[in-house]
């Protein structure tokens, strides 16, 4: 036997054997799922609970889960109309300069779900089609 056929056969005892420790385990662990969820459910039903057995435990549902966590994620804002065009609407007129069409779209009304809304303000102006700006002054692109 040659040394390149001896590394081939001995590799691809390697990737079978690796494939059959893969098959086996996840095997394992999955009886071991069953055996879990079947508990639980036993668990739930003597306690009268009303959380389905196939539910997980996540931190909001676990009693001992700590209170560190915020009460919950932030809504986004929702607008009638997209920063963009209402970027596009305030400066129809005249150029602005960034502070200005911030203050000019708050005034139309858009609420920016962001304590600093000058990065999305940013993505606007300078996002293809960009904004022309002459002199820190932005109009509509064409």
């Amino acid at each position: 036997m040659s040394v390149e056929s001896y590394i081939h056969t001995t590799s691809m005892k390697t990737k079978t054997d690796s494939l059959k420790q893969y098959v086996e385990l996840r095997k394992t662990l999955l009886a071991e799922k069953t055996k879990l969820e079947t508990r639980l459910a036993q668990i739930n039903e003597a306690l009268g609970s009303q959380q389905p057995a196939e539910a997980p435990v996540t931190k909001e549902s676990s009693p001992a889960a700590p209170e560190s966590t915020p009460a919950g994620p932030r809504s986004r804002a929702r607008n009638s109309i997209s920063l963009r065009n209402a970027a596009i609407q305030v400066t129809k007129a005249e150029p602005l300069s960034k502070a200005q069409i911030l203050a000019a779209v708050k005034k139309l009304g858009y609420k920016f779900g962001v304590s600093d809304p000058i990065p999305s303000l940013n993505t606007v102006l300078y996002t293809k089609p960009k904004f022309k700006n002459v002199d820190g002054k932005f109009s509509p692109p064409e």
